[in-house]
This record gives structure tokens, C-alpha cells and sequence, in this order.
């Protein structure tokens, strides 16, 4: 040991902090001449400035070298903010990243464990070709390292290799190391490399069979899964959640396992716990099954009480779980009761819950939450007063009673003459509750009455959805409206301004009431139908009527299609198929879950072509494309032209006396936005010119007396047309 005035020497030599010298040549010089300084810790802070400078987005890349000349330090500090600054700037200078190659191999064999794992990490991070061809040995070293840090931060760098070169990979053999490395005794370590293999595997499943080793590996990860942290928890029950176990007494041994975890303090273990429980519990007993759906409960509950982002996370997957197991919550419903600071979001998602939560055997439940609904009813928050309306109207539904029915008929009729705003809602719920109702006359006639008082209904209603329905009930019970005609009239007069719901509303209640109602509105409504309306839809519908009208027994089939009756309404709750619930049971904990939409499996040849195309540059990708349209001419003949065809025989005339053009040639305004453009727009026109012309030639005739016989002429007309 050093004398004790030479270690105070050195002491106060290191802490000396020399201020930078005001400069005309700006702030990049003043950091670079600190970068170069003889004082340690002024170097030092000249590095932290330089990394503050590049978290902020300025472009400090042109101090590199003086930057990089101070990587070879005992400091740990100092060393992991040069690494950082490396790993950042590495592709603007891969030349000058091989002057620390040697730096990262010294560091990899260095005493202290934190270096070493610094020194292989950066080196798996840095995108250089010539960086890799130096990362064999230090990698298989590290991931033979006694200390058990080294080895699961060397088997991210795996899957971090294999990201940036796969041939490379699998060349220098470390796939193998990481295989092993699920032997490993330390529970971090096993974590790390599943959660490895399974990036590998999501980039290319043909290199390792992921499911083959998580089956041989099922005790490893139930030991592992006691000792090791939450996110590593999360990795590891992620992979046992793709394990489908052999019998039920190890679907029951599984479960027993992972239980513990329901009540951790983080949501996202829990539901992932949830994951591996409803994958293994189709197998168990169902005296078993009883228990472990309280545990369930349980644990869904306390998710409740998290922050309200996490609470909406949980009602999202809760929503698919009950669709699975409907009975699961049934007791708890109070705690999904909406609270008054709840987030806009959070309340939507508890009113969709408690409608699918409730018995609908237990009529005093369901009274409950009516009254509970009703009072989310008066709130001012427009959406949520929309979707308690819509609440109550799916609760009378799937509870079918006919008081229950009515009480929340009147409840509506309540809401109807407080608040004028929620007509449209109120009007679109109580058709819901007819068409599920379909013999009640007397709210058939409360609801007729009512709304019959309504002055200028196509302006007071504003949704598409609400006028549909109410043009929908003048159809279904005409002889309860007054001025039926003039109501009518109204709606028709804006018909090509409506939207494709009341349009279509419109047209099926004309056809129905067209014995009442004078001969030229239902031609009217065809031909604006057929010529004003580009929904599809809409217009195909008026063309199946129209063959209708032209049939010889047209009075026998109108009168069919208008005596017929809708299906009584049995849920109005939306539901998953199958197909898409096991999925998303599969998915529970992660964004699909959120959006209910399960991960789309595409083909692999897209990933491959992606990666052929990444990178290039436009020159390039014309070439590709060329070459390529070329292969599939050469390889698929799909004209077989005649070599008596003179056009097609002889080459191309030139253009002005130009050169002969080649068959690829069109293929270049793909690459020319400006001429694509002209040509398009005169293409469109043209196109338009002929579609006008079309119709113009196809124009149904408007004179006669007999609207019956326009009606059968206009349909001939139409059924020319195809």
C-alpha cells in the first residue's frame, strides 16, 4: 500500500474539476477540450455533458475519437457512459469502433463482474459486421461464467446476435449454450434464456423447436418460478402457459404450483398466472374445478383495486374470461359498481361487465343493477349516459321477464320526458325492447304514441342509428301513427342525403307499406335508390326489389316479404366465436387482449420478403422489380397470343420515331408520381365518362299513367343491365 500522503496526492488529483475556457468555436470545442483534459474528473464530466447533449437529440457523433479515448478507466461510471455513448454512434463510425475491439475483450475477462457483462452486452448492441466477427470467444465465455449476472445477461446477447446475423449465430454454436442454459441452477438465468429462445423463435421457428423444450423442461421452470423476480416470473409462466400438459393429474400439479402467484402485488404476474390456470383447467376434476375458480375470483377481484390504466386492462381480459366461465364473478357484483372518479374509460367497461355479470335467474339482482343503471342514466357525461341507456336495454333483454320488461320500458318513457337530449338513445332502446317483445301491444302502443308527438322527427333525431328505428316502427305498426304519409315525405325528401342505415330503413318500409301509400312514392324511392345512391347496399336491395316487382306473381311475393316478421331478439350482448375466444384465452395479458383481436399468423415469406427489400435504395428496388416481373413472365405464360395477330406479333412502334418501347416500360410510371398522376387523372375522367354514358343509355322512363306497368318497364331496363 502506497504511502498515505501519496494516496492524498492522488486522491485530491482525481477530484480536481478544472472550469472550461470560454471559447469562440462553441460548444462542441469546449467539450472536446475537456474530453482531452489531464484531469480525470474533469474528462469525466465532460463525458456526462457529452451524453446529456445526445439524450436531447443534438448530433454530437464528431467528438467520437475523444470520447472513445477514455473507455480504457478503472471507473465504472465512467466506462458504462463511454459503452453508452459507443452503442449510440457506432454505425455513423464503424471504423473507428475497431479500435475498441480490443477494449471489449480486455473488459470481458475483467474481475469485475458488472464490466464484464458491459463489455459483452455492448458488443452484442453495436450494429457493425466487423464488431461481430470478434464476439465468439468473449460470448462463449460469458455464458460458462461463475457468476450467474454474466450468464443471464450473455444469453440476451444471444438472441441480440441472432437478431443482427443468424448465419453467424449459428455458426459460432451458441444456440447450443443456450439451450443448456435452461439447465442452469439459477432461476435468473433460466428466465433469461426462455425469454431468448422465445425471441428466436418468433424470428425463425425452424432453428429451435421451442415447445419440444419447454415440455422438457417443465420442472426447471416450477422450481425457477419461486425465486427469481416478477418479470422473469412473467417470462416464465408465459412459456408454461404454451405447454399443454399430458394428463390431468399434471394440468393439477401445474395449477397447485403457479397458484401462489394470484396474489402477487403485480398485475401483470396475476394474469399470466390467470393464463397458465385456464390452460390447464379443462383437465382437471370438477370437484377441483370449484376451487380453483374462487381462487380465480379472488384474484380478480384485488386487481380492482390497482390504478385505473391497470384496472382497464384487467376489465378487458375479465370480458373474454367470463364469455369462457360466466358464473365466475357472479357473486362479486358490487365491486364492478362505478365509482365517482373513475375515468371516462373505466366506467364504459364496468357497465359492459355488470350486464354480463348478472343472473338472470335472480330477479332481485337484477333489479339492483336497474336501479343502478338508471341512475348512471342521469349523469352528464354523454357517453356514459349512453351506454347505461344501452345497459338497460340489454338487462331486460337477457333477463326476459315481462314486469322487468315493462319496468324498464317505463324507466325509458321516464328518461324520454326529463332530458330531451337522450332521444336518440332512448328511441333506439326502446325499439330494442320491442323487437325482443314482439306480442306486446301495450308498449307497442306507448312507445307509437309517444314518439307520434315528436314534431319534425327527421331533424330532432341526429344519429343514423336512432332514425333508422324510428322509420322501422312506422313500418312495423303504421295504424298507431298519425300522418303517416307526411312523416314519410320528410325522410324521403333527404333520402340521398340520409345515411345507408335510414336509407335502408327507408326502403324496406316503402316496399311494406306500399298498399297504403299512393303508387309514385315507392317508384320514387327505387329510382333515387337505383341512380342518387353509391351504397352498395342500398342500391343492390332496390334491384332485388325491382326483380321482385317484375315477376309474374310479384302481388303474391310482395305481400310475402311484407307480412313477414323479424326474429325475436334474445341477447343483445356481443359475443366471440369459438375460434376467436380461444385465442384470445391464449393471448390473455397482452395487447390482443386488449383490442380482442387475436395475433394474425402471416405467411413467413413476407418477413423474408421485407428483409430482401429493407435497405435499398429506389434505383435498386426498380431493378428488383423489373427483374422480378421478368421472372414471372419467363416462369407463367398467361396469354397465349396468335401468331397471326399482327398487333401483337410485330414489336412496338416507336413513339415519334423513338426507340422501339419494351414490355416493361409501362412498369416505370409506377416509379413517376408526377406523370402517374396526369395519366390517372385523365384515366378517371374518361372512366367517368363512360359510367355517365352508361347510365344515360340505361335511363328508366318516367312518362305513363300506370305506375304499375313503370314499375315492370323500369325493372326490364334494370335486368338488361346484367
Amino acid at each position: 500500500m502506497p504511502p498515505l500522503d501519496k494516496r492524498i496526492k492522488k486522491f485530491l488529483k482525481n477530484s480536481i474539476r478544472v472550469a472550461p475556457k470560454i471559447s469562440n468555436k462553441g460548444e462542441l470545442a469546449e467539450l472536446r477540450a475537456g474530453l482531452v483534459s489531464q484531469y480525470p474528473q474533469t474528462r469525466k464530466d465532460a463525458i456526462k455533458k457529452t451524453i446529456q447533449q445526445m439524450t436531447l437529440g443534438k448530433d454530437v457523433s464528431s467528438l467520437f475519437p475523444d470520447v472513445l479515448k477514455n473507455i480504457a478507466t478503472n471507473d465504472v461510471e465512467q466506462k458504462k457512459l463511454v459503452y453508452l455513448y459507443v452503442m449510440n454512434y457506432a454505425e455513423t463510425h464503424p471504423e473507428l469502433c475497431i479500435l475498441a475491439v480490443n477494449t471489449f475483450v480486455t473488459d470481458a475477462q475483467d474481475p469485475n463482474p458488472l464490466i464484464r457483462c458491459m463489455s459483452i452486452r455492448t458488443m452484442s448492441m453495436i450494429r457493425v459486421d466487423k464488431i461481430l466477427e470478434y464476439v465468439e470467444i468473449p460470448l462463449r465465455r460469458t455464458l460458462q461464467d461463475d457468476n450467474p449476472y454474466v450468464r443471464k445477461t450473455a444469453v440476451i446477447c444471444v438472441a441480440k446476435l441472432f437478431q443482427l446475423n443468424k448465419e453467424l449465430c449459428q455458426e459460432l454454436g451458441v444456440l447450443e449454450d443456450l439451450v443448456s442454459a435452461l439447465d442452469d441452477s439459477n432461476p435468473m438465468v433460466v428466465a433469461n434464456a426462455t425469454a431468448s429462445l422465445t425471441e428466436i423463435n418468433s424470428m425463425d421457428p425452424t432453428v429451435i423447436s421451442l415447445l419440444d423444450l419447454i415440455q422438457s423442461h417443465v420442472s426447471q421452470f416450477l422450481l425457477a418460478l419461486n425465486e427469481c423476480t416478477e418479470w422473469a416470473r412473467i417470462t416464465i409462466l408465459g412459456a408454461l402457459a404454451e405447454y399443454t400438459a399430458k394428463d390431468c393429474v399434471e394440468a393439477q400439479e401445474i395449477i397447485d404450483r403457479v397458484s401462489a402467484h394470484l396474489q402477487h402485488v403485480n398485475p401483470a404476474v396475476v394474469l399470466a398466472t390467470i393464463k397458465v390456470i385456464i390452460k390447464n383447467m379443462v383437465q382437471i376434476e370438477p370437484e377441483s374445478k370449484k376451487i380453483v375458480m374462487s381462487k380465480l375470483s379472488s384474484a380478480l377481484v384485488s386487481i380492482m383495486s390497482t390504478p385505473p390504466e391497470m384496472q382497464y386492462v384487467a376489465l378487458r381480459n375479465i370480458r373474454i374470461i367470463l364469455e369462457k366461465y360466466p358464473d365466475l364473478l357472479t357473486k362479486e357484483l358490487r365491486i364492478f359498481y362505478v365509482k365517482f372518479n373513475d375515468p371516462l374509460y373505466v366506467k364504459l367497461e364496468k357497465i359492459d361487465i355488470l350486464v354480463r355479470l348478472v343472473d338472470r335467474t335472480n330477479l332481485k339482482q337484477c333489479q339492483v343493477l336497474m336501479r343502478e343503471l338508471k341512475e348512471y342514466a342521469m349523469e352528464f357525461e354523454p357517453e356514459f349516459v349512453t351506454r347505461a341507456i344501452q345497459g338497460l336495454t340489454q338487462l331486460a333483454v337477457k333477463c326476459a321477464d315481462t314486469k322487468f320488461v315493462s319496468k324498464t320500458f317505463e324507466i325509458l318513457l321516464e328518461l324520454l320526458e326529463t332530458q330531451e337530449a337522450l332521444k336518440d338513445d332512448c328511441c333506439i332502446a326502446l325499439c330494442n325492447l320491442l323487437r325482443h317483445a314482439t306480442g306486446n301491444e301495450k308498449l307497442a302502443t306507448d312507445a307509437c304514441n309517444l314518439l307520434d308527438t315528436w314534431p319534425a322527427t327527421e331533424t330532432l333525431l341526429m344519429s343514423d342509428s336512432a332514425k333508422c328505428n324510428y322509420v322501422w316502427l312506422m313500418g312495423q305498426y303504421p295504424t298507431k301513427f298519425n300522418e303517416l304519409e307526411e312523416k314519410l315525405s320528410c325522410f324521403l325528401e333527404n333520402f340521398a342525403q340520409e345515411e345507408p342505415l335510414t336509407q335502408t330503413s327507408l326502403l324496406v318500409t316503402v316496399v311494406r307499406l306500399h298498399s297504403i301509400l299512393p303508387g309514385s312514392v315507392l317508384q320514387t324511392i327505387l329510382e333515387l335508390a337505383t341512380h342518387e345512391i353509391h351504397e352498395l347496399d342500398v342500391r343492390d336491395m332496390a334491384i332485388i326489389y325491382w326483380r321482385c316487382l317484375s315477376m309474374p306473381n310479384s302481388d303474391t311475393l310482395i305481400e310475402e316479404l311484407c307480412s313477414s316478421v323479424a326474429p325475436q331478439i334474445e341477447n343483445l350482448l356481443d359475443t366471440f366465436s369459438p375460434q376467436v375466444l380461444e385465442k384470445l384465452l391464449a393471448e390473455i395479458s397482452s395487447v390482443s387482449s386488449i383490442y380482442f383481436k387475436p395475433q394474425f399468423e402471416g405467411p413467413r415469406g413476407s418477413i423474408q420478403h421485407h428483409n430482401i427489400v429493407r435497405g435499398r435504395h429506389i434505383d435498386e428496388l426498380k431493378d428488383l422489380a423489373k427483374n422480378e416481373l421478368a421472372r414471372k413472365a419467363n416462369d407463367d405464360v398467361l396469354l397465349d397470343f396468335d401468331e397471326e395477330d399482327e398487333d401483337f406479333s410485330s414489336p412496338r412502334s416507336s413513339v415519334g420515331g423513338g426507340r422501339p418501347t419494351s414490355n416493361f416500360d409501362d412498369f416505370d410510371t409506377l416509379f413517376d408520381f408526377s406523370s402517374s398522376q396526369k395519366n390517372g387523372s385523365s384515366n378517371i375522367n374518361k372512366g367517368m365518362a363512360d359510367l355517365n354514358l352508361e347510365q344515360q343509355q340505361h335511363q328508366i322512363s318516367n312518362n305513363g299513367n300506370d305506375n304499375k306497368t313503370k314499375i315492370s318497364s323500369n325493372t326490364q331496363d334494370l335486368l338488361d343491365l346484367f
